[in-house]
């Protein structure tokens, strides 16, 4: 038996070549994947968003790693006292946005630029200051369907 016939019959019957192209492959396969937060931790941070609303984009603009959002309000599920959110009032949002970056970013969900006239759901918190301003409250899925029924395994 020949050195070449050993190494072949060492790896299963597959020269060295292969297995490094395969093993290439994997490791290629497994970086260009997206690992986020699991469903469960967004649902838990909708969950405890204070304000939840169904809202029609007016207005989205990205200003460097800032996003400005402004949107009539069609339905209000959730607001805490304090506040008087009613159908058609317009709320505004601010919130910071993560460099562009490729798909093999791992974390959690990048938050999304609303596009306008997109009717969205939007789970959110009251900035402080003066006047009305908000901002997403459950990270990259403060936008869009509802994971509240998501609960931790």
């Amino acid at each position: 038996m020949t050195s070449e016939e050993a190494a072949r019959l060492a790896v299963g019957g597959f020269s060295r070549c292969s297995v490094a192209m395969a093993l290439a492959t994997v490791v290629l396969s497994a970086t260009a994947t997206r690992a986020e937060l699991p469903p469960w931790v967004y649902g838990e941070q909708q969950r405890q968003a204070p304000v939840v609303v169904r809202l029609r984009v007016r207005q989205a603009e990205r200003a460097g790693d800032e996003a400005r959002v402004s949107g009539e309000v069609l339905r209000v599920w959730r607001q805490p006292p304090a506040l008087s959110l009613q159908s058609g009032q317009t709320l505004r949002l601010r919130y910071s946005l993560p460099p562009r970056q490729g798909p093999s970013v791992l974390g959690p969900s990048s938050l999304p630029l609303p596009r306008v006239g997109e009717i969205v759901t939007a789970w959110l918190q009251a900035l402080p200051g003066p006047g009305p301003m908000f901002a997403p409250a459950a990270g990259g899925r403060s936008f869009g369907p509802s994971l509240e029924s998501v609960r931790e395994p």
